[in-house]
Order: structure tokens, then sequence, then C-alpha cells
């Protein structure tokens, strides 16, 4: 009950949702966004590292696949 008395009165719904996106895009303007090289780069390092898995999880399917269709 102290907690309802002592607690700051609800603004509108409609208030709440505009301050909402007022904070969002004040956040979003203090953001460091990466340059277009860095992207570029994290991508080609993404796209390598996918495609190392994608083989190595291949080559583990396939030893797997000869040792049980090997076994009587």
């Amino acid at each position: 009950m102290a907690q309802e008395q002592n607690a700051a009165p609800r603004r509108p719904l409609g208030t709440r949702i505009i301050n909402y996106f007022r904070e969002a895009r004040a956040e979003l303007a203090r953001v460091t966004w990466p340059s277009r090289q860095e992207v570029i780069e994290s991508t080609q390092v993404i796209l390598v590292f996918a495609v190392v898995a994608m083989v190595v999880l291949g080559l583990i399917d396939t030893i797997f696949r000869f040792i049980t269709v090997r076994l009587p």
C-alpha cells in the first residue's frame, strides 16, 4: 500500500509510446556504426568460417556413414 502512494503517477499510453521512440532514436544516434569496409571484412570472415564448418561436418558425416555402412 505504501509503495502505491509513493509511486509516480503513470503517464498516458500514447505519451509513453512516443517517449519510447524518441529515446530509441536518441540511442541510435549515439551508436558507432561500422564502416562499409568493416562490414565487408566481417562478412567475408563469416562466409569463410561457414564454408570451413560445412567441409568439416561433411567429412565427419562421410566418415560415420562409411563406418556404419561397412559394419555387419
